[in-house]
């Protein structure tokens, strides 16, 4: 096998873990959208979920730092956050399905999931989950995963490289 063929098939390869990302993150979106009686976004429920994640009777989350940044920074303006959060996710799931601006959706991926990893950790939930979903994203981000079966395979034949290297 030469090694052309090889790195397509690695990228393929790579690319059935980009498009499941998308899947996961898109339905995960959608589930957050439709929780009742607060979605996780709006103001309410982004709330809900914080004081959730760090009650002991609740996830029971141990890191106190965590906790303290989120209430200084996210919790003091819920609403636009949950707003951002919601956009974020969608864009975010769309771009690894349809394998469009990858290594920028794989690096915003590898962020989100790890500060999902810090949220519950040291709670009842396992949160290795976590640790696979980050080093997913992460292998997905290195291994330029959009120039198979997706987006970045059209725009890096037709433009090339990026000017700047986290786009395609």
């Amino acid at each position: 096998m030469t090694q052309s063929v090889e790195l397509a098939r690695t990228r393929q390869a790579v690319a059935i873990l980009r498009i499941v990302l998308g899947i996961i993150i898109l339905v995960t979106w959608w589930d957050n959208l439709n929780q009742q009686p607060n979605s996780l976004y709006s103001a309410e429920g982004l709330q809900g979920l914080f004081n959730w994640l760090f009650d002991p009777n609740g996830n029971g989350s141990t890191l106190s730092w965590y906790k303290a940044l989120m209430d200084a920074t996210i919790l003091r303006v819920p609403g636009l956050f949950a707003t951002f959060q919601m956009v974020t996710e969608l864009l975010m799931g769309i771009g690894l399905l349809a394998g469009g601006l990858t290594r920028f959706f794989g690096l915003a991926a590898i962020f989100f999931f790890f500060n999902l990893y810090l949220a519950y950790f040291g709670g009842h939930e396992w949160i290795w989950t976590y640790v696979l979903l980050t080093t997913s994203a992460l292998v997905v981000t290195l291994a330029y995963a959009g120039r198979a079966w997706g987006v970045d395979q059209f725009i890096f034949q037709s433009r090339g490289k990026p000017p700047i290297n986290i786009l395609w």
